[in-house]
Formats: C-alpha cells, sequence, structure tokens
C-alpha cells in the first residue's frame, strides 16, 4: 500500500533556525551565561558577476571587562572583526577587505590584519587554499579569530558559488 505524500497532515511546527538549536539534556544544573561568541557569514551576488562573501565574528562578555587599559561595558562587543571578500566565477579571490575593532587591538593588530588581509587577492579557493594560505594568513595576522573568520569566509564562498564547469580537452588519435 502506498501511502500519498500530499495527504499527510502538515506539521504548524515552523523550521527551527540554526540559531535556535540547543542541546538539551533530560537534567540539567542552573547555568548562568558568561561569554558569547558570534559568527555570521553572509554571501551576495553582485551584478558583475561575482560574489561578496562578509563574515563577521563578536565576542561579548556579560560582564564589564578591562581590556588593555580600555572599558568594554558588559553585552558590548570587546572583540569585533569583519572579513569581505570578492570572489569571481572562478574561484579567485578579487578583492579582499578587513575591519578590527578598536577595542579588541590596538593600530599595531590592525595593521596586521590588513598586511594580512593583503595577501588573499589572486588566490584561488581550491583544495590546497586551506592549508597553504591559511596558515600564511595566521602568521601574518598573528590572530587566530581572523584566521577563524577567514576560515568561515571561504567555507561560505565553497557553499555559495557554483564551481566552472570542467574543462574538456580533445586529443586526437592522429596528434
Amino acid at each position: 500500500m502506498s501511502t500519498d505524500s500530499s495527504k499527510r497532515p502538515r506539521s504548524h511546527r515552523s523550521r527551527p533556525s540554526a540559531g535556535d538549536a540547543a542541546i538539551r539534556p533530560a537534567q540539567r544544573p542552573v547555568r548562568q551565561l558568561v561569554h558569547g561568541r558570534q559568527l555570521v557569514c553572509r554571501a551576495y551576488r553582485r551584478d558583475d558577476g561575482r560574489w561578496d562573501i562578509e563574515g563577521r565574528l563578536a565576542d561579548v562578555k556579560t560582564r564589564d571587562v578591562q581590556r588593555d587599559g580600555m572599558h568594554v561595558a558588559a553585552g558590548e562587543p570587546y572583540r569585533a572583526l569583519a572579513l569581505e571578500v570578492t570572489v569571481d566565477s572562478t574561484h579567485t579571490i578579487r578583492d579582499a577587505r578587513v575591519e578590527v575593532d578598536v577595542r579588541a587591538a590596538g593600530s599595531a593588530a590592525r595593521a596586521r590584519a590588513a598586511a594580512a588581509c593583503a595577501t588573499l587577492p589572486g588566490r584561488r579557493i581550491d583544495a590546497s587554499f586551506a592549508a597553504e594560505t591559511a596558515e600564511r594568513f595566521v602568521r601574518a595576522a598573528d590572530c587566530p579569530h581572523l584566521a577563524e573568520l577567514l576560515e568561515a569566509v571561504i567555507a561560505t564562498a565553497r557553499e555559495t558559488i557554483p564551481l566552472p564547469a570542467p574543462t574538456v580537452v580533445r586529443v586526437d588519435a592522429d596528434d
């Protein structure tokens, strides 16, 4: 006997978003939120055929933080990074921009992040990209948080941009 799926009752429950997922054990002690990290990536198709992939990472404490002589109020990001890459249809990075919140780092760290970002244009997102580029990027930026953000941005690019069609080369037997 076959069942017509169109006649099955539909659930009125909406689909959860990625941020709604939670591990819910049967018994859990009382907990207090202390730290939150938000990492969000978005991909945009441009009218010139390229893609802008942007990522943002923010760390927030639930208490006031003194960091490098700066006061950061509870609930405000004490670390905020943004990375955007422009990628063409061949998966080649054409441009890269980075922003580092001043509360997270001084001007030297921002300069290192900008220098690391400058190593990305011209690199093709392929199988060797992760190992080669990430290592070089981490050394130049001297910031594991920026490396984490780069990894998420590249994963988003791979999920978004269609792979180019393979090139077929014909070889005649007479050649």
